[in-house]
């Protein structure tokens, strides 16, 4: 046990009195080391709590262990006839521990062998170097949106897996993140339902990301959104440019938030289609799949198209940040060329087929008070409109701006 021995000698020489048949004593700066290796902490799998503090008391001492991987004397746990005086006095063969795991990986030595014990050191000592390393990274709010797909669909978003995708650039600025989870029942075609998914998501705005900014004006976000199409981009309208934020894109094939890439591997297109003399004036997303004209003319009076797709369709059709430039730098060209060609248009209809991250720019990008109000649909076997961003009349409903 170190025990206070450690703390009086943390400075010297002292070695550890040496028991009948066992090996040498690990040197004072050994155990310094383990010490700072294990950060204090117990390195026992799923443990690591702190070995400075008492649960039962609720005071602070130290109660350390030294536990030996391969045991000091060859009769211990994981004993050897060579080894176990070879090994005693090594860092790599020690272990930091709590009383009750030192105890319960001798007593059940058959349950935790040597290479057993060995991963769990290993993978602490990693840990805890992994997250020193963290300590001046700029510290990112993690936001969760998730609410069921079509109205039915449940999804859960892995804090972990967005906590790995944000490092290491970044750390995470709360445990466990912040969650704007939605989950209402109702007919997801009627504007009932869309009323309510937008108070909902309204309040939760104000709760997480209206009361960080309020504290921090200069807070970063990285966004993680499992959710109908309609509602990722009013979640990146009400967050705006002027906020800073990450934008993350699941890969199913991988499991993982992670970008696939980092290079530019998609390319999109812009296309115009004008079927009247008029200024009804749609806006497709065709990048996870091509909406066939006709989907849009049966639910949207449209004289006039705008198509934007990608070269190559599907859920993978985004998978780096130089994708998703690409992608919002046309949709921002488009708008653009509608302001300045039909300037008399106030709003227009939006069709979406598209990853979230792209969904999320969407809003983002959208320019309140210079395009026109985005009138924006879902499909849920046929088109059907759903809710609106934009528009003069909401041009101060950003809060974060």
């Amino acid at each position: 046990q170190l025990g206070a021995l450690f703390w009086i000698n943390i400075g010297g020489d002292h070695k550890m009195a040496k028991k009948k048949g066992r090996g040498p004593a690990p040197s004072q700066l050994t155990l310094n080391m383990l010490f700072a290796n294990a950060a204090g902490r117990c390195q026992f799998e799923g443990c690591n709590k702190s070995v400075l503090f008492g649960e039962l008391t609720l005071k602070t001492y130290n109660k350390s262990n030294v536990a030996h991987i391969i045991a000091s004397s060859p009769g211990g746990a994981r004993g050897d006839e060579i080894r176990s005086h070879q090994l005693s006095d090594k860092l790599g063969n020690l272990m930091l521990m709590c009383p009750e795991h030192h105890k319960q990986i001798d007593d059940f030595a058959e349950d935790y062998p040597e290479d057993r014990l060995l991963e769990m050191k290993s993978k602490h000592e990693r840990a805890i170097a992994d997250q020193c390393d963290m300590i001046y990274k700029e510290p990112s709010e993690v936001l969760m949106l998730s609410a069921p797909i079509k109205g039915r669909n449940h999804v859960t978003i892995d804090f972990n897996q967005c906590a790995r995708a944000v490092m290491p650039e970044k750390r995470v600025a709360v445990t466990h993140g912040r969650r704007i989870k939605i989950d209402l029942e109702g007919d997801y075609r009627s504007s009932r339902y869309w009323d309510s998914m937008l108070q909902a998501l309204d309040r939760k705005i104000a709760l997480t990301i209206n009361a960080i900014l309020d504290e921090d004006p200069n807070a970063h976000f990285s966004v993680f959104p499992l959710a109908p199409m309609p509602l990722i981009m009013k979640l990146g309208y009400q967050i705006g440019d002027k906020t800073r934020a990450d934008i993350f894109q699941f890969s199913r094939a991988e499991d993982s938030w992670n970008w696939v890439a980092k290079e530019q591997t998609n390319n999109f297109s812009v296309e115009k289609q004008i079927l009247n003399d008029g200024n009804h004036i749609a806006l497709v997303f065709s990048l996870t799949a091509d909406i066939a004209m006709v989907r849009i003319t049966e639910v949207y009076d449209a004289d006039i198209l705008y198509f934007i797709r990608a070269e190559r369709f599907g859920v993978d059709c985004i998978q780096s940040p130089a994708d998703l430039t690409a992608f919002w730098n046309k949709y921002q060209a488009v708008c653009d060329e509608i302001k300045n060609t039909y300037p008399e248009v106030q709003e227009i209809g939006v069709f979406p087929a598209m990853p979230v991250s792209a969904a999320f720019e969407v809003g983002r990008r959208y320019m309140p008070g210079v395009y026109p109000r985005f009138r924006i649909y879902d499909d849920d076997n046929g088109f059907f409109e759903t809710i609106t961003i934009g528009g003069k009349e909401n041009d101060g409903e950003r809060k974060t701006n």
